[in-house]
């Protein structure tokens, strides 16, 4: 074979005919059709199928986008990318989830295919080079160094799991959206990109309505990848694609790690990232960014980055950087070295991959640091909507009012114009706060799916649900909307409500038992490790000191506002009553706002999210984990915890934590996945599915994939 020699057009125009007429078929692995098509039409866990079967697969379904290089093939045939990467097409593809409730991994499947001219053609050429030649030359060794430079492969911002996020991760109107972007524009990206391989879009809604999903998704693999990650974070940025800021999209199915540093990427409210395995890496890319903003052979910028260090102890001037990025928040090292001026901000959004359609000049300093926060690697500045937002209104209220025995009209005016702004806020905040508890203690978080993931909406349903109850409402007459529709008082009174309803329930506990065929099967057989959910009702399987914290704190949470008259001050200010607040009274229902809003934070009343901030570890295996609350206040989980949990958050994540809420025989609180109500999460919503094998079957599965294990 001579590479010189070789027709890469005639090459490629026959395989195009081929894969256009269908002789060539490509599974398009990039979402869940083949994934939900195969729970239907395989009983059992498919781990390899037949060519039938792999046609009957196939049927319906659209043409796999894969890429080679700079070759995209797909709905489109083959063409041409502004970018190399390295997708090859696969035989072994992603299909389901076994029976093994702790398994969270998407297990593959071999599609076997009939034997074909080019099957019989490539075995016959195989045969004669082994016969002929005999050992293979390096030949792939030097085309692998090659390769290596035109796809990035150390390169820490390039990864080859954009096609995944592309097709898992959005949805068809969004990335319609992220393709007109692409287009709008004589010289824009995609234009471009399609103009060099013969497609011409004149308007591109008609371009887009003649393509499916896995078309849309070649298209835009025909672009560099600087282009596509512009073009997606610009549709965020605008709205066009509408993603709750604590929710990360990321590939469920076919997860990418590629590169030297194993890169993959995710997609929030911040735009795009490339990150790598190892998230240490994010301090060496914040370090590059100061760097490439302060170039230290310039005595220019030495003398300013000196200035900048002048309190931070060190023997030189690399020294003093060292340090002060070793001990500094690296939000607070964005603030004081990069959002300082034009120039610095204009490296940071070129060296961080900001996109150029997004006015970065209008942006509060907070957003922008979070973009660069997110860009880096780093987990983006929490705040709190609900608390965070009463706290201030709390304090601007507490500004308006004076100690005076009386006030004039204008007085009055000022403070019930404040007031209406803080008891808004305050009746959110009690809606979450009391929302939530009901949900945590009370909803079989095990049986859920998916597990021990916290969203408002839900929440706020299951409250209305439990609360409206008979052994809730006692002779109450009150009843809660699933809506919201809830006024302070109810509120107010909802937590005491709920201590009336736990307080039933642990007389009924025996009625909570799970059922034993809902017991995962290592339940009753292992004694090393405990399952902390036999019961339905969360709260029965707490810890009895638990239990009893929580029902005190439930009641104080009620008597500490109504200690405080909050629903009395809050009527007689926006109802334009006579009897006008005195100013001892207001700060009285101040104080007692503050108490409740510690309160229910630090009893974990309060759907407080908690980031991590890194962890410890030593030679036995203990481990202690590290995190940190909007406030800036820690918490420490210390494993291992004794029982098992499958479904709630890895210990190393952005979470929600019940502080108060220990499980029994454990040092495990209850802790939730951040939930959104968004297309991404109504797109996962069923997900994982898993067969109901029978005893048989799953211990034959067992067996088969420990001598697979050992055959490996």
């Amino acid at each position: 074979m001579d590479p010189f020699k070789t027709d890469i057009q005639a090459l490629t125009k026959a395989l195009n005919t081929e894969i256009s007429e269908g002789r060539i078929a490509h599974p398009y692995i990039w979402g869940r059709e083949l994934y939900d098509k195969a729970y239907e039409i395989f009983p059992h866990e498919p781990s390899e199928v037949s060519p039938t079967e792999t046609a009957r697969l196939l049927e319906g379904t659209p043409r796999g986008v894969f890429q080679e290089m700079d070759l995209v093939t797909g709905p489109l045939g083959v063409l041409h990318s502004e970018e190399f990467r390295l997708i090859p097409p696969t035989v072994i593809v992603p299909l389901y989830h076994c029976s093994k409730v702790s398994c969270t991994k998407v297990h593959q499947t071999y599609l076997r295919t009939t034997e074909s001219q080019i099957h019989k053609v490539r075995n016959k050429v195989s045969e004669i080079l082994d016969k002929e030649y005999g050992k293979e030359s390096e030949f792939g060794l030097f085309l692998n160094e090659v390769n290596n430079t035109l796809i990035g492969y150390y390169d820490d911002t390039k990864t080859a799991n954009e096609i995944a996020l592309l097709g898992e991760c959005f949805n068809r109107e969004e990335l319609d959206a992220v393709a007109i972007l692409g287009c709008t524009g004589k010289d824009s990206p995609l234009r471009s990109s399609l103009a060099n391989n013969g497609i011409t879009v004149r308007d591109p809604k008609d371009f887009l309505q003649g393509l499916d999903k896995a078309g849309v998704v070649q298209s835009l693999l025909l672009m560099r990848s600087a282009d596509i990650h512009s073009c997606i974070d610009a549709s965020v940025h605008s709205g066009a694609i509408q993603i709750p800021r604590d929710e990360v999209r990321a590939t469920r199915i076919m997860p990418i790690e590629s590169g030297y540093y194993d890169t993959t990427s995710e997609c929030s409210a911040f735009g795009v990232h490339v990150i790598p395995s190892d998230n240490s890496l994010a301090s060496l890319r914040l370090k590059r960014l100061v760097l490439s903003i302060y170039d230290l052979q310039d005595s220019d910028a030495r003398k300013n980055l000196s200035w900048q260090l002048r309190r931070i102890d060190g023997n030189s001037l690399e020294g003093k950087l060292d340090s002060y990025l070793s001990n500094e928040h690296p939000s607070n090292v964005i603030r004081d070295l990069v959002l300082v001026g034009p120039v610095p901000v204009a490296t940071a959004i070129q060296i961080c991959g900001i996109s150029e359609q997004i006015d970065a000049s209008n942006m509060e300093d907070q957003d922008l640091t979070n973009i660069i926060l997110w860009k880096l690697g780093f987990e983006p500045l929490s705040s709190d909507e609900n608390a965070g937002l009463l706290r201030q209104r709390r304090e601007v209220f507490s500004q308006a009012v004076v100690n005076f025995a009386d006030y004039s009209e204008s007085d009055r005016s000022r403070i019930r114009t404040h007031s209406s702004n803080l008891f808004v806020a305050l009746e959110h905040t009690l809606d979450a706060a009391l929302s939530y508890c009901v949900w945590a203690l009370t909803y079989d978080h095990w049986a859920a799916q998916p597990r021990f993931v916290y969203l408002s909406k839900e929440a706020r349903v299951q409250m209305a649900h439990i609360l409206n109850q008979k052994s809730a409402r006692g002779g109450d007459p009150t009843i809660y909307s699933p809506e919201g529709k809830n006024t302070l008082t109810p509120l107010i009174s909802g937590f005491s409500r709920l201590r009336k309803y736990l307080s039933v329930q642990l007389d009924n506990r025996e009625s909570y038992v799970r059922a034993a065929a809902d017991m995962p099967n290592y339940a009753e057989k292992s004694d090393l490790t405990r399952f902390g959910f036999p019961y339905a009702l969360p709260f029965l399987n707490l810890a009895k000191e638990s239990r009893e914290r929580l029902l005190v704190s439930l009641g104080e949470a009620t008597s500490i506002l109504e200690a405080g008259q909050v629903a009395n001050v809050r009527n007689r200010l926006e109802h334009q009553r006579e009897d006008f607040p005195t100013a001892e009274e207001m700060n009285r229902c101040l104080r007692s706002i503050d108490d409740f809003l510690e309160h229910v934070e630090q009893s974990g009343i309060y759907p407080m999210t908690f980031s991590s901030t890194g962890y410890s570890g030593d030679s036995a295996g203990r481990r202690s984990f590290s995190y940190i609350d909007y406030r800036g206040r820690q918490y420490v989980i210390r494993t291992p915890v004794g029982i098992t949990a499958p479904g709630m958050p890895p210990p190393a994540s952005k979470q929600i934590i019940f502080t108060g809420a220990v499980i029994s025989g454990s040092t495990a609180p209850l802790r939730f996945n951040i939930g959104s109500e968004s297309s991404y999460n109504d797109a996962w919503q069923d997900w994982p599915k898993r067969r109901n094998l029978s005893g048989v079957d799953a211990n034959i599965r067992e067996l088969g994939s420990r001598n697979s294990s050992i055959a490996v």
